[in-house]
């Protein structure tokens, strides 16, 4: 789809404020499985940033998710419990927090049903470790162990796609998980960091219905509306701004721009039974 044929901005603000209005809850249900606990292990010497894991080869996914299951546990120090979800996720997370792990498992599991359905065309081919931490505690041990140094204050979640691990930081609530697993579903299409963080970010706070999942308006509409009063950042929220995003304008001064300006034009272009973002998303992943 060319940038000329796209709605003016004008139409885009006021489309994308009205889709601000929607409210939604995130359904949560099926099946349970009883967490695994892991051997408490020695602190293991810092990992460094992120190095590649010893990815058995010829690859094997059962030997791979078996490996970052046993890892789980040097690398926050404690007690944990893991799940795999959908043959490839590995969950993991405080075993003295039953509930936050089984409440990542419930979103995990119906968040892909529906991602995966006329969506996303398949699951990731290799393992994912996703650790979800809800406490300043844990979430600094795991950014210290995994990165050598503490996480930014900013942060609420983290794809490494060199390591395939995903940090979920659920302090402020469950806000990330859904956003960060879209990355590793995302990643190998092709498509520019705009649109990946933009699909990514609708899902903050997503609405399922069996296999169909929407984003509901959520926190960055503020970040949005600043960003259109902004005499810095206003240039940013026209649709045409989109195609010319750079990749490091999510990770400087204008993020909080950046990401609610992309999240809020998918999530109007994925209004209910428009199915407009989806078609746009399989049009440039394709061509």
């Amino acid at each position: 789809m060319r940038p000329s044929v796209l709605p003016s901005f004008a139409l885009f603000t006021a489309l994308a404020l009205a889709a601000a209005l929607f409210a939604g809850v995130f359904a949560c249900g099926g099946p349970r499985a009883e967490p695994t606990p892991n051997p408490p292990a020695a602190p293991s010497p810092s990992l460094g940033p992120l190095p590649a894991w010893p990815t058995p080869a010829p690859y094997d996914l059962a030997a791979d998710v078996a490996m970052r299951q046993s890892l789980a546990t040097p690398h926050l120090f404690q007690h944990v419990a893991t799940r795999v979800e959908d043959g490839v996720f590995v969950l993991a997370a405080s075993y003295d927090r039953p509930a936050l792990l089984d409440d990542a498992a419930r979103r995990t599991h119906e968040a892909l049903a529906a991602l995966l359905h006329d969506r996303f065309t398949e699951p990731p081919s290799r393992a994912v470790t996703v650790y979800v931490i809800d406490n300043p505690l844990d979430w600094n041990i795991l950014c210290v162990e995994r990165l050598g140094h503490p996480c930014p204050p900013t942060w609420l979640g983290a794809w490494f796609k060199e390591s395939r691990e995903l940090f979920v930081n659920q302090q402020l609530g469950p806000t990330t998980l859904v956003h960060e697993l879209v990355h590793p579903l995302i990643e190998p299409s092709g498509v520019p960091r705009w649109l990946r963080e933009g699909i990514a970010a609708l899902y903050e706070q997503p609405e399922v219905h069996g296999l169909e999942i929407h984003g509901t308006t959520n926190w960055r509409v503020d970040d949005l509306r600043r960003a259109l009063r902004s005499p810095v950042d206003r240039d940013l929220a026209h649709l045409d701004a989109l195609f010319r995003m750079p990749d490091d304008l999510f990770d400087g001064d204008h993020q909080l721009a950046a990401y609610a300006v992309v999240r809020f034009a998918c999530q109007w272009m994925d209004l209910p039974k428009q199915d407009g973002l989806w078609r746009f998303y399989r049009a440039w992943r394709d061509g």
